[in-house]
């Protein structure tokens, strides 16, 4: 009777255990579908800004302004359609265009490299959310598709400014929603492929478990309930290591815009209670990448791109850094670097003097102090650096014609 009851604890254990066992799988798998669908798609997202922002900066902000549709064929309007067709011809998208802000709540086609239809001067947008944002100088990306005469498309925008700080026109980069959705449902479907094989393998370890107990080898399956929790341990740090890749720059090992965008949220949560008293900004930019990029090639171009953020790093190296564009950084200034962010700046500047005349890697930079009284939102700390970094590579690059 005794031996038949403790079989029967043992069974009921078991069947809790299981049970208990693929409820923590199916909740573990909808967390992973979630969270995972959510990073991939910002992934993508910040793909999408990436090209954007890219296209942007090389975009003569003062010419594309004054550009009427006579202008048509001209040299500066050729040059800027130079520029998006190399984008068209070179990077995985399906359309890049320059786009008018009307004045009226509608927008229309500047320039439009696409060689088999592509949009006239003057010829209306389509407007989004996205292309509002983008208008008031925030880049941003199409949450929900929509259709025009071209197909389907999820969008992104980037604001080209002019040298007084003011938006000028603004680059859409058109991608293929199906290409979008698919990527996402692909996603998906890995991450319910491999929740299966783990709930598939947890209930073959339990059923192999529950054998052991039953023949009373307990020391063997303490062994394994062991060896169970090892692997568990070891897939939580796998989870960590790829949260870290996710936040991660592959080029330079920075932080990447991701992981931009989560620091400056917690900013302006900070700003907004009340909780953060001090921090600074330096937005910094590589000179003359692109005429590496063109002489030299994309492989030294990277080589250049790697050089401009080692320094930055070596300069600020108490601080965080983040790639948010091909060629531009961000520092997060804080502790001994805010305290001494002059002495460290202007030490900066003169080392880049030297690689200027030295014909070495040339960094522009701008510095911004968050002031509370006037400052609601980390946005305004980095517009003003940010027009001190173009202030400063013009400086710079008047030094270079006049040497």
């Amino acid at each position: 009777m005794k031996k038949s009851n403790s079989v029967r604890r043992k069974k009921l254990s078991f069947v809790i255990a299981l049970a208990l066992l693929l409820l923590s799988h199916v909740i573990m798998g909808a967390l992973l579908i979630t969270m995972s669908r959510k990073d991939l798609r910002e992934q993508i997202e910040l793909r999408m800004l990436d090209i954007a922002d890219t296209a942007a900066h090389q975009l003569n902000g003062d010419e594309l302004e004054k550009l009427t549709k006579d202008d048509v064929g001209s040299p500066s309007y050729n040059k800027a359609m130079d520029t998006l067709r190399s984008f068209q011809n070179n990077i995985h998208l399906d359309f890049i265009y320059a786009i008018r802000d009307e004045k009226d709540g509608t927008f229309s086609f500047m320039i439009d490299p696409d060689p088999e239809s592509p949009g006239k001067f003057g010829d209306d947008i389509e407007s989004t959310d996205a292309l509002v944002e983008a208008s008031k100088g925030t880049p941003s990306v199409d949450k929900v598709a929509y259709t025009d005469r071209w197909g389907r498309f999820y969008s992104a925008y980037s604001p080209v400014f002019d040298s007084k700080g003011s938006v000028a026109a603004i680059v859409g980069v058109d991608f293929n929603a199906d290409w979008y959705d698919n990527a996402l449902k692909s996603h998906n479907a890995v991450v319910i492929t491999l929740t299966m094989i783990a709930l598939t393998m947890g209930v073959v370890l339990w059923f192999t478990l529950h054998t052991f107990v039953l023949e009373g080898e307990k020391d063997k399956y303490k062994k394994k309930l062991d060896e169970t929790m090892i692997r568990e341990m070891e897939h939580e740090q796998e989870l960590g290591t790829a949260k870290q890749l996710a936040y991660t720059d592959p080029l330079t090992g920075v932080k990447n815009k991701l992981a931009y965008l989560e620091a400056v949220e917690k900013l302006d949560k900070g700003i907004a209670d009340g909780s953060i008293k001090e921090f600074g900004v330096i937005v910094c930019d590589l000179n003359g990448l692109k005429s590496v990029n063109d002489s030299l090639g994309h492989d030294e171009g990277d080589n250049y791109i790697c050089s401009g953020c080692n320094l930055v790093c070596a300069k600020f190296s108490h601080s965080s850094v983040y790639r948010i564009g091909g060629d531009e950084f961000v520092v997060l200034l804080e502790g001994s670097d805010y305290d001494n962010r002059e002495t460290l700046l202007s030490e900066f500047e003169a080392q880049i003097e030297v690689n200027r005349q030295k014909k070495l890697v040339v960094v522009s930079t701008g510095l911004s102090v968050f002031d509370p009284e006037k400052d609601s939102e980390y946005l305004t700390v980095f517009e003003r650096a940010d027009r001190k970094m173009y202030e400063c590579k013009k400086r710079l690059k008047k030094k270079d014609l006049e040497s």
